[in-house]
């Protein structure tokens, strides 16, 4: 009991933690448990629409091949010379949707630097805090069930469309283009206030309705 006390509580030293394939072992399992932990926060903080499943699997192979990474490294420097130069033939070109994407990038890394280190609590308790932080933030986004609609459809049909949105509460009309022919109306709608009242399927039923876009609010249309 007194070893797994210390192998969870003991201060990084300036010795290599992973000699031995049971030291790698042991830091992959542990990399393994908290990546699962980072993937699921990272699934809470995302919604249907801006989740992603690949990148979420990123993250726990981010954090497992850091620990690989280093521990091949641990105290040479030529060998670290030699991972840094392999590692900038790499080019990476995909840029995140979301700027909490980078911090989640940040925080694999940190997992399978400190697993790699030998600091298994410093890996633990920081990871369960800003665990519980990104929660209660995610739980007090205001915004987080909040839909834009985007219909277009021919002129005639602009006030039945307005009268359809009047009838959803919570609805609000955050644009509106009429043109000689046709309308464009961008409306602010509840999502469990949508899918209640049916909304997209009373707008199909109305002739002359060219397009109806359902978009998170966040989505930027290129």
């Amino acid at each position: 009991m007194s070893k797994f006390i210390k192998l969870f509580f003991s201060s990084p030293v300036d010795q290599p933690y992973i000699l031995t394939g049971t030291h790698l072992l042991i830091s992959l399992a542990i990399t393994l448990c908290i990546g699962l932990f980072l993937m699921g926060i990272y699934r809470l903080c995302h919604d249907s629409l801006t989740y992603n499943k690949k990148f979420n699997v990123t993250l726990l192979m981010l954090s497992m091949i850091t620990t690989v990474l280093l521990a091949l490294i641990q105290n040479n420097p030529l060998l670290s010379l030699g991972v840094l130069g392999s590692l900038s033939i790499c080019r990476i070109r995909t840029n995140t949707k979301d700027p909490r994407d980078l911090g989640f990038v940040f925080w694999a890394l940190a997992i399978g630097i400190s697993s790699a280190v030998g600091a298994f609590s410093i890996m633990i308790i920081s990871s369960l805090f800003i665990g519980v932080i990104m929660v209660v933030l995610n739980h007090n986004k205001k915004r987080k069930h909040t839909l834009l609609m985007i219909v277009r459809g021919e002129k005639p049909q602009l006030t039945n469309v307005q009268n359809l949105f009047n009838q959803v509460a919570g609805s609000s009309v955050q644009s509106k283009n009429v043109f000689s022919e046709t309308f464009e109306l961008v409306y602010e709608v509840q999502e469990k206030n949508l899918e209640k009242f049916d909304l997209l399927a009373k707008l199909n039923e109305l002739e002359g309705i060219r397009g109806v876009n359902v978009l998170a609010p966040e989505t930027q249309v290129a």
